[in-house]
């Protein structure tokens, strides 16, 4: 095999032709025996779905569930906080005028 420093432009070309074909071909077949693996899996029933993205065991393990809410606004019932997340604006603005706490909002259950 020659030494790259003393091949010309299109012998380069060729080699780097041939191993995007090779890189290509490898692709492909590793693509195919973790499929197969996971045919594999998904039969004795060990499959399912991909963990792209997870930070960790849990991650995204409560994502979507409605949980009660444990406060609520007297001026307005429609408006509520589960306690999660930023405080809703109409909670912040209330805290702020200094006369009332977060437990006066509180919901009776969650009391």
């Amino acid at each position: 095999m020659k030494r790259l420093d003393s091949m010309d432009f299109d012998e380069l070309l060729a080699l780097k032709a041939k191993v995007e074909a090779a890189i290509a071909a490898r692709v492909e077949k590793e693509r195919k025996r973790l499929t197969a693996s996971l045919e594999r899996l998904d039969a004795i029933g060990m499959g399912g779905a991909p963990a792209r993205g997870k930070r960790g065991p849990r991650a995204g393990a409560g994502k979507g569930r409605k949980i009660e809410p444990k406060y609520r606004n007297p001026e307005n019932a429609d408006e509520v906080w589960a306690g999660r997340g930023n405080r809703p604006r109409w909670l912040v603005a209330a805290l702020k005028g200094g006369r009332k706490k977060l437990e006066d909002f509180a919901v009776a259950a969650a009391k």
